[in-house]
């Protein structure tokens, strides 16, 4: 029944350079995920953000004035 996996606990080198290349790249980009989503460092001024954020503080005042 397990005769499929047989030849997997021979694994060349190569390979093994593979997985560990994969396993770096892994980790380095689960790193930048969780820096940039916890402090995105975005202090431009005129950043997208900024815009987004001021227009929607400007139409809550003007619904409340109404």
């Amino acid at each position: 029944m397990m005769d499929h996996a047989a030849g997997a606990s021979h694994a060349s080198v190569f390979e093994w350079v593979l997985v560990f290349v994969a396993a770096v790249v892994l980790v380095w980009t689960l790193g930048l995920a969780i820096r940039y989503t916890v402090r995105p460092e975005e202090t431009d001024p005129g950043h997208i953000k900024r815009r987004i954020l001021s227009d929607e503080s400007a139409e809550t005042e003007e619904a409340s004035h109404r």
